[in-house]
């Protein structure tokens, strides 16, 4: 017997880690994000891509730190007291990376349903639009929902860009 009904993971499925990156809000899928940590110490690695900020220990695990900003091409985040690291698993072939993306500040988890995930218009957004997987209604406004996979695309970010 299951211990979760179709109820139930509707609405896992429809939790969202909303967060704050440059004065702007943005989604990822809650079942992406493993844990939120304080920002910590990260230790510089020489000849990585220039948003991959160096790696930093978490519970005994060397992880990846990406900046989102750098990523997204828009700037670098600033380090403030609401600074934190989203650990974030991410699938590569068949196996599972734990990586870390770097945001302004946590806001919230919530719930966007299915019908309030609209697709991402072909202008008008801050970031590039490969990086936005849907724009989802979240009280009053839309917000683009991220695309992990692509943002923390294994292949392109193993790259030296020195």
């Amino acid at each position: 017997m299951n211990s979760l009904d179709d109820e139930s993971i509707d609405t896992i499925q429809n939790q969202y880690l909303l967060f704050i990156l440059d004065d702007a809000l943005y989604a990822i899928e809650a079942l992406h994000a493993q844990e939120i940590v304080e920002y910590t110490q990260i230790t510089k690695v020489p000849t990585m891509h220039p948003c991959v900020k160096g790696v930093t220990n978490i519970r005994g695990n060397i992880v990846p730190v990406v900046d989102m900003l750098n990523r997204f091409e828009i700037g670098a985040t600033s380090i403030g007291n609401k600074t934190s690291i989203i650990v974030v698993n991410y699938n590569n072939s068949g196996e599972n990376i734990q990586m870390g993306v770097l945001i302004d500040e946590v806001y919230e988890v919530d719930d966007i349903d299915s019908i309030n995930l609209k697709e991402t218009p072909k202008f008008g957004s801050k970031i590039d639009k490969k990086f936005i997987k849907k724009m989802g209604r979240y009280e009053k406004d839309y917000i683009p929902v991220l695309d992990m996979k692509i943002i923390l695309d294994i292949d392109e970010l193993s790259k030296s860009m020195s």
